[in-house]
């Protein structure tokens, strides 16, 4: 993933790996674009194949709107987008990795940390204090995931994470209590981050009977992912007793789900477990998948000459954008959105609210963004969601150019993992 390795105030820090600029491309993609309507099958095909090879960096320089191509062409570019978003999608859910050596303040290697794999760290009590201590901690590490550097870093330090921020970044805290290292607590599993934190036995007391068991586990990911749902099915839960033997699961043919609000960096999971035998002392071994949906990169959907927008359809990959209707509610204008993406199952399900947050604004002549007043809900179906959004403008609405961003794919990835050794209460 690294390049040769850069000395940079006494720091060694290892450069991203380098990747062709859109300048460097944009006559080659030029080129085959017109191949894709070349007259021979076999050199339309290559040309296909060749956008496809030269990876996601080209996505931004595809054509965003197909209705002027021919059917033939405005497919293989659908093709093409989805291959090309699909493998972007599934690069970002690696772990980013962190090569850096040397003795050197804290603040300087959360610093080089957030550089390289450009998840934002925000050490928290420099901004409620001045004069925090700096102190010295050694680096020594080579392509390392990012969440194990991070618990090393902070175990030297005596920090820890406070993972349910609104701005999708590490929040780095003072360690609370006797936590213990987070280095020892927690397993990796690409950019996820899961640490059991609680265990929680109860009967019923009214009707004896009734116990149960149930683990809570925390799982953090990568500030530069933004998952939608985490989605755990019982039935792929394991969980071995000391001796060995397996023990139970409650509903196990349930499926959780817990929705990722827009902002933290983890969600919590509580997983139903049945009570073991009283013999029991501790769990020797609990593995699972968790399956997380996450989107692909947002598209820029743009609609310009607003009053006579309405019926306006754009197609990208996977998902139409159509602007239905513009007008004049009181003083303000509203736009009304319909969203709809091919396959249901993958990209809404019940896992709609995500699209609410999409970002959708005015973009005035003088290229500032104006955000919407209000938003309301229009429609709700399988694959359509429609949203009306409200806008207050001081010029006419005709100067104002539409703009709505929306991933165009959701893609479930598993994250396997395995914990060890948990007490009983």
């Amino acid at each position: 993933m690294f390049g040769s390795i850069l000395l940079l105030g006494g720091l060694l820090l290892a450069p991203a790996e380098a990747k062709p600029a859109q300048a460097d491309l944009e006559p080659q993609v030029r080129k085959l674009l017109r191949q894709l309507d070349a007259p021979q099958l076999n050199q339309r095909d290559a040309a296909e194949e060749e956008l496809v090879k030269l990876g996601p960096a080209v996505l931004p320089l595809l054509p965003a709107d197909a209705r002027a191509l021919s059917a033939e062409v405005a497919q293989r570019l659908a093709r093409i987008r989805q291959k090309l978003q699909r493998a972007e999608a599934q690069s970002a859910v690696q772990p980013s990795r962190v090569t850096l050596r040397g003795t050197m303040p804290l603040s300087k290697c959360l610093a080089a940390l957030a550089e390289q794999t450009g998840n934002k760290i925000v050490d928290v009590r420099r901004e409620a204090a001045a004069n925090v201590p700096d102190p010295e901690v050694k680096a020594d590490f080579d392509k390392t995931p990012f969440w194990q550097a991070l618990d090393r870093v902070l175990d030297q330090a005596g920090l820890a994470v406070y993972p349910f921020g609104e701005d999708h970044a590490v929040h780095v805290v003072l360690q609370p209590g006797e936590e213990g290292a987070r280095s020892k607590r927690a397993v990796y599993s690409g950019p996820f981050r899961l640490e059991p934190v609680s265990i929680l036995a109860e009967r019923d007391l009214r009707n004896p009977a009734s116990r149960s068991l149930k683990l809570e586990v925390e799982v953090a990911w990568e500030p530069r992912l933004q998952p939608i749902t985490l989605v755990q099915r019982l039935a792929e839960l394991k969980v071995f007793d000391e001796a060995g033997k397996p023990l139970p699961i409650q509903s196990g043919s349930a499926e959780l789900e817990a929705p990722v609000p827009s902002g933290p960096i983890a969600q919590k999971l509580i997983l139903p477990l049945a009570p073991p035998p009283r013999a029991v002392q501790r769990i020797s071994r609990l593995s699972g998948v968790l399956n997380v949906l996450v989107p692909s990169p947002p598209e820029t959907f743009r609609f310009k000459d607003l009053p006579k927008a309405k019926n306006d359809k754009r197609r990208v990959a996977n998902v139409t954008v159509a602007v239905e209707d513009v007008f004049q509610n009181n003083k303000l204008w509203e736009v009304v959105l319909l969203v709809t993406f091919d396959n249901p199952r993958e990209a809404l399900a019940s896992h709609r609210n995500w699209v609410f947050g999409n970002p959708a604004y005015l973009e005035g002549p003088d290229g500032k963004a104006v955000s919407y007043a209000s938003i309301e809900t229009m429609k709700q179906t399988e694959n359509e969601v429609g949203v009306g959004y409200l806008f207050d403008v001081d010029k006419p609405l005709a100067e104002y150019t539409f703009v709505y961003k929306t991933p165009t794919m959701i893609f479930s990835v598993p994250v396997p993992y395995e914990f060890k050794d948990i007490p009983l209460p």
